[in-house]
């Protein structure tokens, strides 16, 4: 399999993030940022084959990624060509840089591991806690 890298651009604070992400998960970075970003360039691809009528304007998915101040450092992220052709599809399509792609997925998980989980509380605990304040 062929072999090729992409350099991630991005703070300090969010290199080192990743880092611990990673550790977390006793992963390498390149394996942690890949397992993030291919996963939305799966539901991604999904997204545009269902619109094929949008082909043509795809600013309307496009956000543009404020680099945020402060130092700046660069993650590297070793993977397959395939792979990082994947990714650079995704982010053309997006009309982002690749680097403002990947961290645009990564901030988006990492906003998802914050979200407290949807519980199934049954009605009446829910109306108990509601009369009680």
């Amino acid at each position: 399999m062929d072999r090729t890298a992409l350099l991630i651009r991005c703070t300090v604070e969010e290199a080192d993030r990743v880092r611990v992400e990673a550790e977390k998960q006793r992963r390498t970075l390149s394996g942690y940022v890949l397992q993030i970003a291919l996963r939305v360039v799966e539901i991604d691809d999904r997204l545009f084959s269902k619109l094929n009528n949008f082909r043509t304007s795809n600013q309307f998915l496009s956000r543009r990624a404020m680099t945020a101040p402060g130092a700046r450092t660069a993650i590297l992220v070793r993977c397959g060509v395939a792979e990082a052709d994947r990714i650079r599809e995704a982010a053309r399509r997006r009309d982002l840089p690749i680097n403002a792609f990947v961290l645009q997925s990564l901030k988006r998980a990492w906003a998802a591991e914050m979200k407290p989980p949807m519980l199934n509380a049954p009605a009446e605990a829910v109306q108990q806690g509601n009369s009680a304040g």
